[in-house]
C-alpha cells in the first residue's frame, strides 16, 4: 500500500460518515495483518496514530473498539518508531484521569492493549524498554496524586499489567512502585486492594532478591500489627499472590508466614480470615511443599478443625461416624444466609486436596490420616463444601492409582490356580508380590481397611440421589481403577444410584456421562462371574443410557453395550437380558435420522451382540444383516460397517450365500481403489468369510477378490502385504479352484517382494506360509519343485542387485519349499547342488551368499538332508570365515546357527570347539552360538533337553570370553549369557553376581549388561531369584569404571521400564548416583585433530543420555518414588547441556513432569524458562551446513511443545518469565511459523504425552 493510499484512509477516518471512518480502520488493519506488504514512512505512521487516538473519542462504539484494537496491531506489528509509540503513550496516560467515565475507559483500553502488544524488551530492535519505562513514573504520579478511586483501580490495573510484561527492564522503578502499591494497599475500597495484591504478585516475581525481602517483609511487618480481621485479610492473601508469583523465592520467608496463619486459624472467629488463611496455605503447599513439612502436624491439625468447623448446625451425638446416619437424614437441613462458615470448610478442603497432591512421597500417610478424616465429613450439609470433600478423596486415589500403575497385572484371579508364595491377600482380592513393591502393597492394605466405611458412606449419598451424586460415581470410578474388584458385594445397593441418576428428570447430561463412565470402569476391573445377580440391572442403565435423547449419552451407553456383552457371555440365563439390549440398541441402528457417532456405534453394537449370542439372537440376524450390507454401500458408514461384518464373519453367525456374494463384490472394489484402512478391513472380512463360511462362498466372486489381493502384495505397505499374504494363503489351502488362474501373477508378485530389503518379521513370515500353501495346494497348474524354486531364485542367478538381507529372505523362501515339499532325495540333490556352486570359484559372490544361506536353513528345517550326506555344511561356514567378505562371513555365522538348531546333537559341540580353538573367528562363532540359545528361547514348547543338558557347557565357555577385547563379541556374550540365566535363574544368577566384583572393568560390565537380556525376557516367569540379587547389578551405577556404569545404567532404565517392581524399593540408593552422572565433566572431553581441523570429543556424553534416558523411565513408571524437587534440579542443568540429544531428552521429560508435579514446576520456571528462552532465540553459525540446521530447528520445536505444555500450568500467566518466554514466539515470525508446524504435526499424530495448542 503506498504512502497517498495511506493518506486516503486518514482521510476516511474524519469522514462524518460512521460507515466510511469504521471501514478505513478495518482497511488499515487488514493491511496491517495480511501481509508485510504495507510499510509506513514517518510521517503515514504519525498521521495514522493521531487519526486513531481522535477515533478513541468517537460517539460511534464499535469506532472505539476499532481503534484500540487497530493500535494494538501497529505496535506488535513493529510498524510504528519508538517516537510515535511515546508520543502515542504521552497522548493517553493524561486522559486516564478525565472525568467523563465511558471516554476514559476507552483510552484506558487502549494503553493496555499497546502495552499488551508491545514486542518482548529482549528482542531484537526492541524499544519496548524504554516505553515501559516511560509509562511506570507516569501511573506512579497518579496513583500517588489525589486521583478519583475508580481512576486509580484502572491505572493500578495498567501498572500490574506493565510489571508483567517489562517488569524486568523497569527495576529502577520498583522501589517506587513498591511504595505506591504499599499506600494503596491501605485503602478502604477492597476493589483497589485487590488489584494492588495482584500489582504485588507481579513485582515481586521480578524484584531483586534484595527487593523481594523488603516486600515480604514489609508485607509481614503489616501483618504483625494489623488489628481488625479485614486488614489481616488483606495481608495475608497478599503474600498469598507473591508466593503464588515468585515460587521458590518464597520458600525462605514461609517459616515466618505459616506460624500467623495457624493462630489466625485456630483462634480467630472471622470466618472470612480463616478463609484467606486456608488458601494462602493451599498456596503454599502446592509452591512450597517441602518447606511447609516442617509444620506438618500443626497444618494436619488446623485443616482437620476447620473442615469440622460448623458452629451453626449440629449434625448429632455421632458426627464423626458416617455409618450411624439416618438414611432419611434431609440433605439441607440448616439454611442461614449470614452463615459464611462454609466458605471455611470449603477452603480446607482444597488445601488438604494440595497437602494429598503436593506430598506424593507420604501417600501411605495421607491414606491412613487424612482418608477417614474425609469420609467422615462427606456428611457435610453444604453442596458446594461436599463436593470439595470428594474431589480431595478422588485426588487422593489419583495418587494411589499413580502409584500403582501396574496393578492390573498384580491381581491373582481364581483361574491363575491355588495361592502361591508371591501372593498376598487383602479381604477377598489376592494380588502377586513379585509384581508390586512391598511399598505398594502396603498402599492396597491402607486403602483395604478403609473400603467399606468408604463406600457405606457414598452409597448413603447416592440414596438421596442430590447434586453430589455425580462426584459419588467419580469417586468409586477412581476406587474401582485403583482397588480393582472391590465393589463385588456392593453391587445391589450401589447399582440403583446410577439408575437413578440416569433416570432423573433434572440431572444434566454430565452427570449421566460420569454415571456411565462408572460402569464402564466397573465393567472393566471386575471378573465377568461378579455380575451374575446384576446383570439385569446393569441392562437396565445400558438400554436408559441408550434411548435418551442426547446422542453422546445415547452413543456412551452403545459403546458400554459391547462391554456389557463380554460380562453377559459369562453369566447364564442371560437370553431376556440381551434380547432388550439388542432391541434397544437395534432401534438406534435401524433409524437413519441419528447422529453420525450414534449411527457408528450402534452399527459395532449390534455387530458385536448378534456375532456373541448368535443362538438367542438367530431371528433378528437376517434383518441386521440385510442393513449392514446397506450401510457398506454408503460412504460415511462403509468403513465401520465393513469391520462390523468382519466381526460377525468371524463368529459362527450363518450368512446366505447371497450376502456374501454381495459383500465380496463390494471387498473387491474396495480392495481395488479404497484408502489404506478400507483395504485392511476389507482383508480381514475376506479372511473371516473363508475361515468360517467356506462352504457358501461364490465361485465367481471370490476369484475376482484373489485378483484384486494378489496387487497388494508390495514393499510400499508391509502390513497391508501380510494380510493379503494371509488371504492367498488360505486361499491355495480351501481354495485351489478359484486361486488358480492368478498363480503367475501371484509368484511374479512374489518374487518382487523377495527384491526387498524391508522385508522382515510377520510379512516374511506370511510369505513362507504362502509359499508352503502353495506347495502343498491341490491347484491344477501347481509349478514342479524345480519351476517354482527357478522362479523364486532368478533374482540371484540374474545377477541382479540385492541388499544382503533379499539373499537371506529368498535363502528361507528355498527352504522352505524344499520342506513343504517333503521329499528328502530333492532336498539332498538340491543341498548338494548348493554345496557345489558355494565352492564353485567361478560363482559370484551374491550367488554364494544365497547357496550358504539356504545350506543353514536347509539345515533349520529339513535337517534330514545332511544325514549320511558327503556334505559337511559345517566345514563350509568355517571355510566362509576366511574369505575377505564381511557379508559372507555374517551369513556363515547365520548358517552355522541354523544348522546347530535343526541338529543341536551334531552341530553345538562342533560350535563350542571352535570357539574355543578359533580365537580370530570368535565374534562370527558366537553369533551362530547366539542363533541357537534365541531359538530355544523363543520355542513355543520350550527349550530341549539336550539344550538345557548343555547349558553348563556353553555357561563355562561364556564366562571365559567375558574379558575379551573386541567390544562386538563382549556384546554377543553378554546377550548369550542373560538369554542363558532364563533358564535356570536360581542356578545362574548367583554365579553372574559374583563377577560383579570382579578387578577386570571389562568383566564387570559384560556381566551387568547380561542382565538385561534376562529382564527383558516376557516369557519367562518372574523369578524371585532375580529380585534378590538385582540390587547387586544395579550397585554397579557407583563402579569406578565408566562402562560398567553405563551398562548399569542400561540395565537400570531396562528394569524400570519392564519390571518397575524390581527396582522400586531400591530407588531412594540408587536416584543420586544417577543424577550424578548427568553432570557435565571437562575432564572426558578431549581434544581430537583430524587433519587441519581440531575436534572435541565427549566420552561422558553416552553416560549422561543414558542417565537422562533412565530419569525419563522412572517419571514414567516409579515417579511416586522421585523427590520432584531434587528431579528438576537436575533437569536445569540438562537444559543448558551441549548436546543437541541430552536437551532433547530434557524438552521431553519437562513436558511429562509439568503434568505430573506442576505446583513444583511453577516453583522453579525461573530457571526453566532461561535456557528455553535461549534456545529459541539461539541463531546458526554462519557456516552451518543442513545437518545442524536441521538440529537446530528441532530444538526449537522441542523446546516449543515444552512451553505449550507450560502453558496449561495454573495461574502461570502471572509468571513474569514465562510471560516473556510465550511472547518471544509471539512476537517473531519465524517462532511463529514453527510452532504452527509443531501444532499441525501434534494434530496428525500423537506423538507426545501431551497434546499441543497454541
Amino acid at each position: 500500500m503506498a504512502a497517498y493510499q495511506v493518506g486516503q484512509l486518514v482521510e476516511k477516518m474524519s469522514n462524518p460518515d460512521k460507515d466510511f471512518r469504521f471501514m478505513a480502520i478495518n482497511d488499515l488493519m487488514h493491511s496491517l495483518t495480511e501481509s508485510n506488504a504495507l510499510v509506513l514512512d514517518e510521517d503515514s505512521a504519525a498521521k495514522v496514530v493521531r487519526a486513531l487516538v481522535k477515533l478513541l473519542e468517537d460517539q460511534t462504539g464499535e469506532v472505539q473498539n476499532l481503534a484500540i484494537r487497530c493500535l494494538g496491531v501497529l505496535t506488535q506489528a513493529n510498524k510504528l518508531r519508538q517516537t510515535q509509540v511515546e508520543w502515542l503513550v504521552d497522548a493517553i496516560i493524561p486522559q486516564l484521569i478525565r472525568k467523563d467515565d465511558p471516554v476514559r475507559d476507552v483510552f484506558t483500553m487502549a494503553l493496555k492493549n499497546v502495552i499488551t502488544n508491545l514486542p518482548p524488551a529482549g528482542q531484537h530492535g526492541s524499544f519496548s524498554a524504554a516505553i515501559a519505562k516511560k509509562i511506570v513514573p507516569r501511573l506512579d504520579q497518579h496513583l500517588m496524586s489525589k486521583t478519583d478511586e475508580t481512576v486509580k483501580i484502572e491505572v493500578i490495573d495498567l501498572l500490574g499489567e506493565v510489571l508483567l510484561r517489562f517488569g524486568d527492564v523497569t527495576i529502577e522503578y520498583h522501589n517506587e512502585v513498591h511504595a505506591v502499591l504499599l499506600e494503596q494497599l491501605k485503602s478502604s475500597r477492597q476493589t483497589i486492594r485487590k488489584r494492588c495484591i495482584n500489582a504485588f504478585g507481579y513485582l515481586a516475581a521480578v524484584a531483586s532478591s534484595q527487593l523481594y525481602d523488603v516486600i515480604v517483609a514489609g508485607l509481614l511487618d503489616k501483618l504483625g500489627t494489623a488489628k481488625g480481621p479485614s486488614t489481616c485479610r488483606t495481608y495475608i492473601v497478599a503474600l498469598t499472590f507473591v508466593a503464588k508469583s515468585s515460587g521458590a523465592k518464597f520458600s525462605d520467608h514461609l517459616s515466618k508466614v505459616v506460624p500467623y496463619l495457624i493462630q489466625f486459624l485456630r483462634s480467630s472467629e472471622d470466618d472470612e480470615l480463616k478463609e484467606s488463611s486456608l488458601q494462602g496455605l493451599e498456596v503454599f503447599l502446592y509452591r512450597c511443599p517441602s518447606e511447609v513439612a516442617s509444620f506438618q502436624t500443626d497444618v494436619q491439625q488446623v485443616l482437620a478443625a476447620n473442615l469440622s468447623f460448623d458452629p451453626n448446625y449440629e449434625y448429632g451425638e455421632d458426627d464423626d461416624d458416617v455409618d450411624m446416619e439416618s438414611e432419611g437424614e434431609e440433605e439441607e437441613g440448616y439454611s442461614d444466609d449470614e452463615d459464611v462458615s462454609w466458605k471455611v470448610r470449603r477452603a480446607a478442603a482444597k488445601a488438604i486436596e494440595a497437602m494429598i497432591v503436593s506430598r506424593r512421597e507420604n501417600l501411605l500417610a495421607s491414606i491412613t490420616t487424612l482418608g477417614p478424616l474425609l469420609i467422615s465429613r462427606f456428611r457435610e450439609r453444604e453442596e458446594t463444601v461436599r463436593n470439595e470433600i470428594l474431589s480431595a478423596y478422588i485426588a487422593l486415589l489419583s495418587q494411589v492409582i499413580f502409584s500403582l500403575p501396574n496393578i492390573d497385572k498384580a491381581v491373582v484371579t481364581d483361574s491363575d490356580g491355588e495361592m502361591h508364595e508371591d501372593v498376598v491377600q487383602f479381604g477377598n482380592r489376592r494380588f502377586s508380590s513379585s509384581v508390586l513393591s512391598s511399598e505398594q502393597l502396603s498402599i492396597i492394605g491402607a486403602l483395604d481397611e478403609q473400603k467399606d466405611r468408604l463406600i457405606k458412606a457414598l452409597i448413603r449419598l447416592l440414596r438421596r440421589n442430590g447434586k453430589s451424586s455425580a462426584r459419588c460415581l467419580e469417586l468409586l470410578s477412581a476406587l474401582v481403577q485403583a482397588y480393582p474388584g472391590v465393589l463385588e458385594s456392593y453391587f445391589p445397593e450401589v447399582l440403583p444410584g446410577v439408575y437413578r441418576t440416569l433416570t432423573e428428570k433434572a440431572a444434566s447430561a454430565q452427570s449421566k456421562m460420569t454415571a456411565l463412565a462408572f460402569i464402564s470402569r466397573l465393567l472393566e476391573n471386575h471378573q465377568p462371574q461378579a455380575f451374575q445377580n446384576e446383570i439385569g440391572m446393569i441392562n437396565d442403565v445400558i438400554v436408559t443410557a441408550i434411548e435418551d435423547p442426547f446422542y453422546k449419552i445415547s452413543g456412551e451407553g452403545l459403546v458400554l453395550s459391547v462391554k456389557f456383552g463380554e460380562v453377559v457371555k459369562a453369566c447364564t440365563n442371560a437370553g431376556k437380558v440381551i434380547e432388550k439390549l439388542f432391541n434397544s440398541a437395534n432401534s438406534k441402528y435401524s433409524a437413519n435420522d441419528t447422529d453420525q457417532d450414534v449411527r457408528e456405534r450402534s452399527i459395532i453394537a449390534v455387530a458385536h451382540l448378534v456375532s456373541t449370542f448368535p443362538e438367542e439372537l438367530k431371528k433378528q440376524t437376517p434383518a441386521v444383516l440385510e442393513k449392514l450390507t446397506d450401510r457398506m454401500k454408503r460412504e460415511m458408514t462403509c468403513l465401520i460397517a465393513t469391520r462390523a461384518f468382519g466381526e460377525i464373519a468371524s463368529s459362527s453367525v450363518a450368512i446366505d450365500p447371497a450376502t456374501i456374494a454381495h459383500v465380496l463384490t463390494q471387498m473387491a472394489d474396495f480392495v481395488r481403489k479404497s484408502p489404506r484402512s478400507y483395504r485392511l478391513a476389507s482383508l480381514s472380512l475376506v479372511e473371516s468369510l473363508m475361515k468360517t463360511h467356506d462352504e457358501r462362498i461364490p465361485s465367481k466372486e471370490l476369484t475376482n477378490v484373489f485378483n484384486e489381493v494378489t496387487e497388494l502384495i508390495s514393499e510400499n505397505d508391509l502390513q497391508i502385504s501380510h494380510q493379503a499374504l494371509r488371504v492367498l494363503a488360505y486361499g491355495f489351502n480351501k481354495f485351489p479352484r478359484q486361486i488358480e488362474i492368478h498363480l503367475q501373477k501371484i509368484l511374479k508378485r512374489v518374487v518382487i517382494l523377495l527384491q526387498s530389503s524391508l522385508l522382515q518379521g510377520v510379512t516374511l513370515n506370511g510369505l513362507m506360509d504362502m509359499l508352503v500353501s502353495i506347495v502343498t495346494s491341490k491347484i491344477s497348474n501347481k509349478p514342479k519343485f524345480e519351476e517354482l524354486l527357478d522362479h523364486l531364485t532368478a533374482p540371484v542367478y540374474d545377477k541382479t542387485p540385492l541388499a544382503r538381507q533379499c539373499y537371506s529372505a529368498i535363502s528361507t523362501a528355498t527352504a522352505v519349499v524344499a520342506t513343504a515339499t517333503k521329499d528328502l532325495p530333492l532336498g539332498c540333490t538340491l543341498a548338494q547342488k548348493l554345496a557345489e556352486q558355494f565352492l564353485d570359484k567361478c560363482s559370484t559372490e551374491p550367488i554364494r551368499l544365497f547357496a550358504l544361506g539356504t545350506i543353514g536353513e536347509l539345515g533349520r528345517r529339513f535337517p534330514a538332508v545332511y544325514d549320511g550326506s558327503q556334505i559337511e555344511p559345517e566345514n563350509l561356514a568355517m571355510g566362509a570365515f576366511e574369505t575377505g567378505s564381511e557379508d559372507l562371513k555374517a551369513a556363515a555365522a547365520h548358517a552355522l546357527g541354523a544348522l546347530a538348531v535343526g541338529n543341536l546333537h551334531k552341530f553345538l559341540p562342533f560350535i563350542l570347539k571352535q570357539i574355543q580353538s578359533q580365537l580370530k573367528h570368535q565374534y562370527l562363532l558366537l553369533h551362530a552360538l547366539k542363533e541357537i540359545i534365541l531359538w530355544e528361547s523363543t520355542e513355543s514348547q520350550g527349550s530341549t533337553e539336550l539344550f538345557r543338558s548343555a547349558i553348563s557347557d556353553i555357561w563355562q565357555l561364556l564366562i571365559a570370553s567375558t574379558g575379551g577385547n573386541e567390544e562386538g563379541a563382549r556384546g554377543i556374550v553378554a546377550e548369550c549369557l542373560g538369554r542363558l540365566c532364563a533358564f535356570d535363574p536360581p542356578t545362574l544368577l548367583p554365579h553372574l553376581k559374583d563377577l560383579v566384583h570382579s578387578p577386570n572393568g571389562i568383566v564387570r560390565a559384560t556381566v551387568v549388561s547380561a542382565v538385561k537380556y534376562l529382564i527383558n525376557d516376557d516369557k519367562r516367569a518372574n523369578d524371585p531369584t532375580l529380585q534378590k540379587t538385582i540390587e547387586n547389578f544395579l550397585s554397579a551405577v557407583k563402579d569406578d569404571d565408566l562402562n560398567v556404569r553405563r551398562a548399569a545404567l542400561v540395565v537400570l532404565n531396562s528394569a524400570a521400564h519392564n519390571r518397575p517392581a524390581l527396582i522400586r524399593d531400591l530407588l531412594p540408593h540408587l536416584l543420586p548416583a544417577i543424577y550424578i552422572e548427568t553432570q557435565l565433566r571437562t575432564e572426558l572431553i578431549r581434544e581430537v585433530e583430524m587433519g587441519p581441523f581440531k575436534h572435541q570429543v565427549d566420552d561422558g556424553l553416552d553416560l549422561r543420555k543414558c542417565a537422562f534416558e533412565c530419569m525419563y523411565t522412572l517419571l514414567e513408571n516409579c515417579s511416586d518414588k522421585i523427590d520432584a524437587n531434587e528431579f528438576l534440579a537436575v533437569m536445569e542443568v540438562g537444559l543448558k547441556d551441549p548436546s543437541h540429544d541430552v536437551r532433547l531428552l530434557n524438552y521431553l521429560t519437562l513436558q511429562k513432569i509439568a503434568v505430573l508435579a506442576p505446583g513444583q514446576v511453577l516453583q522453579r520456571l525461573e530457571k526453566i524458562c532461561e535456557p528455553l528462552k535461549q534456545q529459541l532465540t539461539s541463531k546458526p553459525k554462519g557456516n552451518a551446513v543442513k545437518q545442524e540446521l536441521e538440529k537446530l530447528e528441532e530444538l526449537k520445536k522441542g523446546a516449543i511443545r515444552v512451553i505449550f505444555t507450560l502453558k496449561r500450568l495454573p495461574d502461570v500467566e502471572r509468571q513474569q518469565q514465562f510471560v516473556e518466554l510465550h511472547n518471544t514466539i509471539k512476537s517473531n515470525k519465524e517462532l511463529r511459523e514453527v510452532a504452527d508446524a509443531v501444532v499441525k504435526e501434534s494434530q496428525r499424530a500423537v506423538v507426545y504425552d501431551v497434546p499441543m495448542e497454541a
